[in-house]
């Protein structure tokens, strides 16, 4: 590549016929201008996409960084969410199996109010068969008319 100093600096053979040196001079200095200008442009340039690119770059380390944390956290997720089934599940097993022993609870309850219920019959039935088995007794005629029940006879004991 040429530079802005060469052209500057480049010389000419000189010939009786020919172009004015001056004129020469004068339009390698512009050249020259011009290429030191575009030089300096495309060095800015060349600057501003390293630039550009580091930042990418850095960008493109970012994004890795935030799918890397995204996908931890969606493995976090799938954990507290296999652990929360897991405790849901263990919960509503407890809670089956406190049902069943309920069930057995209030069956075995009914069982027993049931036999409760029907001893208190025989019971009372008992005692009802031996009220009247008494009342039978003190309402058959005794001899001399005494009164069935001794104690009767005796009078108030107090």
């Amino acid at each position: 590549m040429i530079t802005p100093k060469e052209i500057r600096e480049k010389s000419f053979n000189v010939v009786p016929i020919g172009y004015s040196r001056k004129a020469v001079r004068a339009f390698l200095e512009e050249v020259a201008d011009q290429l030191k200008e575009l030089v300096r442009e495309n060095h800015q340039l060349k600057d501003e996409l390293a630039r550009k690119e580091k930042e990418i770059q850095e960008l493109q380390e970012e994004a890795r960084a935030f799918r890397e944390a995204l996908r931890r956290l969606d493995e976090f997720a799938e954990t507290i969410k296999a652990q929360a089934e897991a405790e849901a599940k263990k919960i509503v097993e407890r809670a089956e199996a406190e049902a069943e022993a309920l069930e057995k609870d209030i069956e075995r309850l009914w069982r027993l109010r049931e036999k409760i219920r029907l001893d208190l019959r025989a019971l009372l039935i008992s005692y009802l068969e031996h009220l009247e088995e008494r009342l039978e007794r003190d309402k058959a005629p005794s001899r001399g008319d005494a009164p069935a029940d001794s104690r009767a006879a005796e009078g108030p004991t107090d």
